[in-house]
Order: C-alpha cells, then sequence, then structure tokens
C-alpha cells in the first residue's frame, strides 16, 4: 500500500513538473518584440520560439539551473532526505503564489518562488524533523549568491542597455542622415532582432530551471532513475515548446501590438542585453528571473532616451518581487508542517 503511494506521488510530482515547464512556456513574452517588428510570420516565430527556448531546457538540463534548484542548495546531509513530500510542498506552494500574483494583476517571479518555497519547507524540516541543524541545513555560499544574483542581474541588465544604447546612438545611430537611411538601418536590425531573440530564448529556457530542479530532486532521493530523468527533462523542452505556440501567444501578440512603434534596433538592443544577463547567470548556476531583467533592460533604454519612468510603479513592483520569497517560504512551510503533522515527511 505504502509503495503504491509513493509511485502514485512520483507520478504526480513528474506531471507537476512538466506542467510547470508548460506555464514557464505560457508565460514568456521574450517573442513579442520580434512579432511587434513583423520580422516572421506570427505562427513561424511560435514556432521558431518555443524551439529555441525547449532546446535550451533539455541542453543544460545535466547541471546549472537544475542543479541549483536540485540539490546545490541544500546543506552537507540534507540532499538523501529531500523527500517527496518536500517537493509536494515546494511545488503547491509556488505554483498557489503564482496563481494567486496572476489573479491579483501581480507581476512575480517563478524563480523567487520555487527557491522561497524551498527554504520554507527546510527551515520546518529541520526544526520539526530533528537530525538536521539548521546552521548546516543550507549551502549559505550557494543561497548567498542566489539571493544576490536577484538583485544584480536587473540592475546589470539596466547598466548594459544603457551602456550600448549610448554606444550605437554615438557610433552608428547619430550619424544617419534623412528617413530613407533610418528606414535601411531599421530594416537590417529586424534581422539582427530575430537573431538575438532565438539567442535570449535559448538561455531562459536554460535558465528556467524550476521544473528540471523538482525532477532533479526526484533523481537524487533514487525515486527516478538518470535515465528516467533525461526522459522527462526532453518532455519539458516539449511542452515548453507547447507552452509557447498554444498559450503565450495571447501575451506576445497583446505585448507586440504595443511595440508596434519600438524601434528593432531598440528592440535588438533589449533583448541582447537580457540575454547575456541570462547566460552568464546559467553558466553561473544561478536562477534568475527573466522578466525582471527584461523591465530592468527597459528601464534602462528609458534612461538612455531621457524618457519618463513611472516610478510609483515601479516602486509597487519592486515591493511584490521582495514579498515574494518571504510569502512562498511560509507557505511551503506551512504546507510541508501539516502534511507532516499527518505522518506524511
Amino acid at each position: 500500500m505504502a509503495t503504491d503511494i509513493n509511485l502514485t506521488l512520483i507520478i504526480v510530482l513528474i506531471v507537476m513538473a512538466i506542467a510547470l515547464a508548460f506555464s514557464i512556456g505560457s508565460n514568456d513574452e521574450t517573442l513579442a518584440a520580434m512579432v511587434g517588428a513583423g520580422v516572421l510570420k506570427f505562427k513561424i516565430a511560435l514556432i521558431v520560439g518555443g524551439a529555441a527556448i525547449g532546446s535550451g531546457m533539455i541542453l543544460f538540463s545535466g547541471g546549472f539551473v537544475p542543479e541549483t534548484v536540485g540539490r546545490s542548495l541544500l546543506g552537507e546531509g540534507l540532499e538523501s532526505k529531500y523527500t517527496n513530500i518536500m517537493l509536494l510542498a515546494v511545488l503547491i506552494s509556488s505554483i498557489t503564489w503564482l496563481v494567486i500574483g496572476s489573479f491579483a494583476g501581480i507581476p512575480l517571479s517563478s524563480t523567487h518562488s520555487l527557491i522561497g518555497s524551498i527554504v520554507g519547507v527546510v527551515i520546518v524540516y529541520a526544526i520539526f524533523q530533528g537530525g538536521v541543524d539548521l546552521n548546516n541545513a543550507f549551502n549559505y555560499d550557494k543561497l548567498r549568491d542566489v539571493v544576490l544574483s536577484w538583485f544584480i542581474s536587473p540592475l546589470s541588465g539596466l547598466l548594459i542597455t544603457y551602456v550600448l544604447f549610448k554606444i550605437s546612438a554615438k557610433l552608428f545611430l547619430s550619424r544617419l542622415r534623412g528617413l530613407n537611411q533610418i528606414e535601411k538601418s531599421e530594416k537590417s536590425f529586424k534581422w539582427l532582432l530575430f537573431i538575438a531573440v532565438i539567442f535570449a530564448e535559448i538561455w531562459v529556457g536554460a535558465n528556467s530551471g524550476e521544473a528540471l530542479g523538482i525532477l532533479l530532486g526526484l533523481r537524487e532521493n533514487n525515486s527516478i532513475t538518470n535515465g528516467q530523468y533525461l526522459f522527462f527533462a526532453i518532455f519539458c523542452g516539449i511542452f515548453a515548446f507547447l507552452g509557447i505556440y498554444f498559450a503565450a501567444r495571447y501575451v506576445i501578440r497583446n505585448l507586440a501590438s504595443y511595440m508596434i512603434d519600438t524601434r528593432p534596433s531598440e528592440g535588438f538592443i533589449i533583448q541582447i542585453s537580457s540575454a547575456i544577463i541570462l547566460m552568464i547567470a546559467t553558466l553561473l548556476a544561478l536562477p534568475i528571473s527573466h522578466s525582471h531583467v527584461i523591465v530592468f533592460c527597459i528601464i534602462g533604454l528609458s534612461l538612455a532616451q531621457k524618457k519618463e519612468i513611472d516610478y510609483r510603479g515601479l516602486g509597487k513592483m519592486g515591493l511584490y518581487w521582495v514579498l515574494t520569497f518571504p510569502i512562498a517560504a511560509f507557505l511551503a512551510g506551512f504546507l510541508y508542517f501539516i502534511f507532516s503533522s499527518f505522518g506524511l515527511s
């Protein structure tokens, strides 16, 4: 009976992880700039972008961000105690908070939510289950690096975008004379934008380790084999593609309608800046929020162009970003406490 329950739980966790991969694709807005610029037909853009994000997720499934989410954040000896019930509490908590945020119209980070949930579960486990000292419950060096990256990555996106625009304006854009030269230049930037978007999508997939982190956790506690992990990782990549093609089209089309007047050169600078940040974070195995980086890249462009910025709206958004981690930690910890109270741990 216990074996059947555990098998059912493993299946539920795998399905939820794959569903999380679908939601990552469905909430991705990277293609909006390219669609708004009319570089490709809409359906072709969805297929190309979906293939890029799925490829990035699969190619980097062997380590990097999934390794951080699924194992590296945990302290010595805790990896083997990362039970399926703990994983279930983490998934329910992060998904619940994201759903609440969506209905409330609050832009939240799935990365912050999942990491916060892991922290909440581990704290409750260390306090109430025993056998693990809180001083050794986490890899505090890695946790510190992850949290710092959440602040450094958006600010870096702002700075890189600002500098790139200033350089391009001084060396190239300011030398264009007449409408014809500007239009020819922007046509060339359309294809540079295409390359930048695909490059960015690959690194969005590579850095989106939430779903794969759950699967890696299952592998670490021997619920699934390494071969099964790789098999389900491919499924996650496929479902991230399906998320873009079937669900993200609405977000992309809506955002693209607001970006028709955005120059391809501006879109290129924003996308290449965010892609650079995502690439560096991924290679350092640091899970960051792509949407946060994009927002600050847009702010960097606005500052470079001396455009007005909605600081009040930005402050409100920042508040929710900061609250996501502790709220997700509380929800996950509370859920795990309830589960353990019924003998499920």
